[in-house]
């Protein structure tokens, strides 16, 4: 194999591949990237509007693994202080109402056929926070498995510090 050869080789593996990664989207599947954005601009859409989804819609969002730790019976300190509220999506202190706008998506690991990990860069209040989004598919729908926040805490050790699992 000369250079030439080699070079086309290596540019049609390329272009392949990038066609393979794309082929859910021609089969009209979501690709995890395209399932993070749906879910996060309809989110920030329905949080400035103040309409949050109804109880079964939100945890239909979320891989079942988590849902069943978010429906889990809490256990919260008497002298536990309230502090900022989490909003699952965005993270601490986003209050209803607020505009958040969804900016970049980025593959961070995974692939996109799933399960993934998907970073979106928000802002919100005028400042940038980038939040990670673990996307899986389960009987063929993508679900959300965890997020971890732009200050490092996830939405699955939040809900293990407030149930009993």
């Amino acid at each position: 194999m000369d250079r030439r050869q080699f070079v086309f080789s290596i540019v049609a593996a390329t272009a392949l591949s990038a066609g393979a990664r794309d082929g859910h989207a021609e089969c009209g599947e979501l690709t995890s990237n395209e399932f993070v954005r749906e879910l996060y601009e309809k989110q920030a859409r329905l949080h400035a509007a103040n309409a949050p989804l109804a109880a079964d819609e939100f945890h239909a969002l979320f891989a079942s693994d988590l849902r069943k730790l978010m429906q889990s019976p809490r256990r919260t300190p008497n002298n536990m202080p309230v502090g900022p509220l989490l909003n699952a999506f965005f993270g601490w202190g986003v209050l209803p109402g607020m505009e958040i706008k969804v900016e970049k998506l980025a593959l961070v690991s995974g692939n996109h056929e799933g399960p993934a990990t998907v970073g979106v860069d928000l802002n919100y209040r005028g400042e940038s926070h980038r939040i990670l989004v673990h996307a899986v598919r389960e009987n063929e729908v993508w679900l959300v498995a965890n997020i971890i926040y732009h200050n490092g805490k996830s939405l699955v050790s939040h809900y293990r510090g407030i149930t009993a699992r």
